[in-house]
């Protein structure tokens, strides 16, 4: 009689087991809020944050990430080192979401895209110490001189021109995947632009992607058998237009998503996480329209007391034009010093040199509307008329990436608008400003960024990614995505 019990309360538990399997974490979906939506997903263009975050979970390059932000094997099974010559062996059991074999032959066009100039990769410049990559991308050479070499179906060989102690890491990012070259032409240049013209190989494959309404399913890639199996069933990714996603995710409507930086603080008093990124810093660029003393009688008329009241909670005046995941970023070197008395008698000096004397009245300085940013910049003009009798009218802009040229190219007599990196890889940050990184000191850089008086640091902003207490296991990687969601677990 007691054994017959214990067998029926066994098959007890195992009902409730098999019935409640749905609970479980591996079973659970994921619901995280995008501010925008992607405009593709080849990892070999994708630059936005968005289109980086799904290209890392969708994508495995040679090597890869662990839970502790070690760089491991991902599609290479083992990899050695010879001099400058990287061998990587490709995993035997590696395979595409749609069954085909990976090989090393994938790896090798995928390459071979990023460097072309007609790709237009925004993150080529990673690729650099790879033999012949930099002069294929300027057109200087020929693909064919490129140092990466499918030797066979699972080897493949990269040959660099100078140790790049950096190399290893960029083999963890987008630009490093891999791409199936009769796949790409049957797309006929449609490639990453839609769910049936992406060809995945990480942890998930991406299923759907709806355009209007938004929406992206990426399920558990049932044909990927790598160290990085999901430890949850998918990741559906939205971007709802009537709700901003910190509502989404004070109603439970999602799981995870980046907020504004001024939104941290209710983020938290709702019983969310944020983890916070200053990754950002917005300037202001003067053109060479003026002469340099009018640029300098401007500059020292702004100063962190004049626009601060005006910045939101997360906003920070910034000392200089790096954010802190660069490291110290507190010298000041090439800025200029407030000085209003100063400023006055430079200006009365110059504005003889205008028609008329006056300083023209159609003006403009264009800024980028974030929706938080409006009072600083009104502060700062504002502050120019009482000084200068100096009439800046100013003229919102909705794309901050029409004004990044203002940073090399200044067309606009006043520009204000941020300044992201988009990885820690501070060379590629520097681009942006038109100079190029060889190692030297960061305030030498700076100064030499500054000295003309073109561009002025103004304050720094953070991207923020809020998620809530039924998430756990959530590790971050800045400048590569950001989150590995096959790490991620949910607990209803």
């Amino acid at each position: 009689m007691v054994k017959k019990l214990f067998c029926l309360f066994l098959c007890v538990i195992l009902s409730v087991t098999v019935f409640c399997g749905c609970d479980s974490p591996e079973d659970a979906y994921i619901y995280f809020e995008l501010t925008a939506q992607p405009d593709t997903l080849d990892p070999q263009t994708a630059e936005t944050e968005q289109e980086l975050l799904i290209v890392k979970n969708i994508f495995e390059g040679l090597l890869r990430k662990d839970e502790e932000g070690n760089i491991v094997c991902g599609a290479a099974a083992d990899f050695h080192k010879d001099g400058l010559v990287y061998t990587f062996n490709i995993r035997e059991d590696a395979v595409w979401s749609n069954g085909e074999k990976l090989t090393a032959y994938d790896f090798e066009y995928g390459f071979q895209r990023a460097v072309e100039p007609s790709t237009k990769s925004p993150f080529v410049s990673r690729l650099f110490a790879i033999k012949g990559a930099e002069q294929i991308n300027a057109s200087e050479a020929d693909i064919s001189t490129l140092g990466v070499k499918a030797v066979d179906e699972k080897t493949l060989q990269i040959t660099l021109i100078s140790e790049d102690t950096h190399f290893e890491n960029t083999l963890t990012t987008s630009v490093a995947m891999p791409c199936n070259r009769v796949f790409f032409e049957d797309t006929s240049g449609k490639y990453g632009l839609l769910s049936e013209t992406i060809l995945c190989n990480g942890s998930y494959e991406i299923t759907r992607w709806r355009k209007d309404p938004f929406g992206i399913r990426l399920y558990r890639n049932e044909n990927y058998r790598g160290n990085f199996v999901s430890n949850n069933a998918a990741v559906f990714l939205t971007c709802d237009e009537d709700e901003t996603p910190l509502q989404r995710l004070k109603k439970n409507s999602v799981d995870m998503a980046f907020i504004e930086t001024a939104e941290k603080s209710e983020a938290e008093n709702s019983g969310l996480t944020v983890k916070e990124f200053e990754n950002i810093c917005w300037v202001m660029t003067i053109s060479n329209q003026f002469s340099y003393n009018v640029r300098k009688s401007f500059a020292m008329l702004v100063n962190g007391d004049i626009y601060s009241a005006g910045l939101p909670e997360g906003y920070t005046v910034a000392a200089s034009i790096y954010p802190s995941i660069f490291g110290d970023n507190s010298f000041i070197n090439g800025t200029v010093v407030y000085n209003a008395d100063a400023a006055k008698e430079i200006f009365s000096q110059e504005i003889v040199n205008f028609e008329n004397g006056k300083f023209p009245s159609d003006v403009v300085l264009y800024y980028y509307d974030d929706g938080y940013v409006k009072n600083a910049v009104t502060n700062i003009v504002g502050h120019w008329q009482n000084n200068l009798s100096a009439f800046i009218n100013i003229e919102a802009v909705s794309d901050s990436e029409l004004l990044l040229s203002e940073l090399t190219e200044p067309t606009y007599s006043f520009a204000i608008f941020p300044v992201s990196a988009e990885s820690s890889e501070v060379a590629e940050y520097l681009k942006k400003f038109g100079v190029s990184y060889n190692g030297e000191e960061l305030y030498d850089l700076q100064e030499k960024i500054l000295k003309n008086i073109n561009t002025i640091p103004l304050f720094f902003q953070n991207t923020n990614i809020a998620y809530s207490d039924s998430l756990d296991n959530v590790i971050f990687d800045y400048g590569n995505g950001y989150i590995d969601f096959s790490f991620l677990i949910k607990y209803e």
